[in-house]
């Protein structure tokens, strides 16, 4: 998941229902970069700034709570800084910013235990869901697409 996905959980806007969904069916198996939580926190500051200071709070509260348990973070070694650097100079015509290639790298990690095609990049960010379909993954727009259409977990 990236945090066009995560921050749903905590700024009410199109596909909050399907993030939370996926939450209750797929407990223990969503994985996010370690650095989802900047991202996150970043896009609550901005999507909060004319809420009130409690509802900020609330969500920022919440936030932490939930984080890191929700999720299997995955750490950005120095492989994964090679392999996101690696995608973007291939994929230079791209959109995509430099945290959309270190959240790809990152779900490319379990490759080396599990076929490409049974990860699944859950993403609101067009780019990021293009280059993550270019490059072999399964994605979900939770924003724009049916929870039905979220590919079955592979186990």
């Amino acid at each position: 998941m990236d945090s066009s996905a995560v921050v749903k959980l905590y700024v009410e806007e199109d596909g909050t229902s399907p993030v939370r969904a996926i939450l209750a069916r797929r407990s223990g198996w969503l994985f996010a970069s370690e650095f989802v939580a900047l991202e996150v926190l970043t896009a609550i500051r901005v999507a909060l700034q004319k809420e009130s200071a409690a509802v900020y709070a609330t969500a920022l509260a919440q936030f932490r709570l939930d984080f890191p348990g929700l999720y299997n973070l995955v750490d950005v070694d120095a492989h994964t800084l090679r392999l996101a650097c690696d995608l973007m100079t291939r994929h230079r015509t791209t959109g995509a910013r430099s945290m959309d290639f270190l959240h790809l790298a990152t779900a490319m990690r379990p490759q080396s235990t599990r076929p490409a095609r049974d990860v699944t990049m859950v993403t609101s960010d067009h780019d990021l869901k293009n280059l993550s379909q270019h490059s072999g993954l399964r994605t979900f727009d939770p924003s724009r697409e049916p929870l039905a259409a979220l590919p079955r977990a592979q186990r």
